[in-house]
């Protein structure tokens, strides 16, 4: 959500715009059709700065202040009933600025406000993530060391895992700092010269496959 902070006006120059305003001519559909475009703009432009907001999927909700869920933890199912985050920026926009708040000057000041909002998403997920895979069971903790071959079979064998039905390869994303995702390139040049290695890789992703297929048998008896 976007919280737009508006500065009131003393009272009479209050009353002089808004008697100049509606002398104006109003164009319901440019409007419209302005305010989609710089709202995709901006989303575009949060999902370029943020990945887990591009790779996460986006639910409306009309009415309430709470939501639930399903989370599966070492102990079973739990459901979980908690409020809204709130992601807010600040706007300001001054009367003798609007004139030329067009063209380039008006995306500079979009951009901006996405940069903010891709900030305050990636915050709020990242938290989120490490709390909810905390109580999961499904962290693995390298201790500060630098990444292992053990380390990353751990990591695979706790993920639940989707797969590409026609080519079968798995689906996945991993997110990480440039500085380590520079080395895992590196290294997993360096791991996949190890046979033993490749051996457990591909046992593991094949029994990740079955799990899905067992997943996906389920999904379509349901539905």
């Amino acid at each position: 959500m976007i919280t737009f902070v508006v500065y009131p006006l003393p009272w009479r120059l209050s009353l002089h715009l808004e008697d100049r305003l509606s002398m104006l001519p109003d164009f319901p559909k440019s409007r419209l059709e302005i305010r989609q475009k710089l709202r995709l703009r901006m989303d575009l432009a949060v999902q370029a700065k943020s990945p887990l907001r591009a790779l996460a999927g986006a639910i409306t909700q009309h009415e309430g202040i709470l939501h639930s869920y399903e989370q599966t933890t070492d102990s079973g199912i739990r459901s979980i009933t908690e409020g809204m985050q709130e992601i807010a920026v600040p706007i300001e926009v001054k009367i003798e600025e609007i004139p030329e708040l067009v063209g380039e000057k008006l995306f500079a000041r979009v951009d901006a406000i996405a940069e903010e909002t891709a900030r305050q998403v990636s915050q709020v997920t990242f938290r989120k993530m490490d709390e909810v895979t905390r109580e999961a069971g499904m962290t693995v903790d390298a201790a500060g060391g630098p990444p292992t071959k053990e380390i990353w079979l751990e990591m695979f064998q706790k993920m639940e895992i989707d797969f590409d039905p026609k080519t079968g390869k798995p689906e996945l994303t991993l997110v990480m700092h440039p500085v380590m995702a520079e080395a895992m390139q590196r290294l997993w040049g360096e791991w996949k010269e190890a046979s033993d290695f490749m051996r457990r890789y591909n046992e593991l992703l094949t029994e990740k496959r079955e799990e899905w297929r067992d997943r996906e048998s389920r999904r379509k008896l349901v539905d």
